[in-house]
């Protein structure tokens, strides 16, 4: 069948059946008269080739046909009113959207607590989503859709996506509070030496930490490889490790465990976060929503 040659304003009148059961009701709906509505339900059954409804004492019955219809009718008919015949204003109070936000794990753990927090003071019925993937998937994935910002250290994305600087992370090394080496002034070599967890993630600074050490002809003798910096306060509790991490996720686990920060003997840069978003939603009113609470609870760090 062409869609072209179906009348559209069809499915209003099929809908408004399906819900009341009743030419009387669905007319006063559609501010049809009872006529008009009979003409309509004539031309539907044509269209489909099946009667729709039979009339019972108690109404009108749908048949098999219509009933399968009644769902994606309904989701049509909702959707063309939110994303077609909507103002474009975003109601974070009555707002029930789904937002999908791509962090690093140190934002799941740092961050996305207090996202989560205050969206559900601002818009109770809005869903948040967390997603965590590669680096390379995420300029596809905020094109179409599937996360709506992402937020992170993330240097080798392009520019042609919109970004906003958040603060910068500096970073530390973290101990546990009892470790040999928790009250001593770290030095290269001392660093060097020690048994060490290393989480290689986006920011690259594992690969920078490698570099700084081999300009003074050092390498960290033991090194235990790990993909998450989730992973690491059981091992770092339980042995004799040092690991290189951000310096609010330092302060994260300190609050939960007996670690201890200690200041790196490298001169290492900072990584930058930052949100981004693509520019086919840099005017989307709920995207400009999120963007502003996040901005509000990490732009001036």
């Amino acid at each position: 069948m062409d869609i072209r040659k179906v009348d559209l304003n069809l499915l209003p009148v099929l809908d408004a059946l399906l819900r009341h059961r009743s030419v009387t009701l669905a007319a006063r709906e559609l501010e049809m008269s009872q006529s008009a509505l009979s003409s309509s339900l004539a031309r539907l059954r044509e269209l489909l080739g099946d009667s729709l409804f039979v009339r019972t004492g108690r109404g009108l019955l749908p048949t098999p046909r219509a009933a399968l219809l009644a769902e994606p009718v309904a989701a049509i008919l909702e959707k063309v009113r939110d994303k077609v015949l909507s103002s474009g204003e975003f109601d974070p109070i009555h707002s029930d959207r789904i937002f999908t936000v791509c962090h690093s794990d140190v934002g799941s753990y740092v961050l996305w607590p207090s996202i989560v927090a205050t969206t559900a003071k601002l818009a109770p019925n809005v869903r948040l989503q967390l997603k965590v993937m590669p680096q390379a998937q995420i300029p596809a994935a905020l094109e179409n859709a599937s996360i709506d910002l992402a937020i992170g250290a993330y240097p080798d994305l392009p520019d042609s996506l919109f970004q906003r600087r958040l603060f910068e992370r500096e970073y530390v090394g973290i101990v546990r509070s009892d470790h040999a080496i928790s009250n001593k002034r770290l030095t290269p070599a001392l660093f060097a030496r020690t048994p060490q967890l290393v989480v290689r993630l986006a920011s690259g600074i594992q690969e920078l930490v490698d570099k700084a050490l081999a300009d003074r002809h050092l390498e960290r003798s033991v090194t235990i490889e790990m993909p998450s910096y989730l992973m690491l306060p059981p091992l770092l509790e339980a042995g004799e490790y040092l690991a290189v991490i951000p310096g609010q996720l330092a302060d994260a686990f300190a609050r939960h465990g007996h670690f201890k920060s200690l200041k790196l003997p490298l001169k290492l840069p900072a990584s930058v976060i930052k949100l981004h978003w693509h520019r086919r939603f840099h005017e989307d009113p709920g995207n400009v929503w999120l963007r502003k609470i996040i901005w509000e609870l990490f732009g001036k760090q």
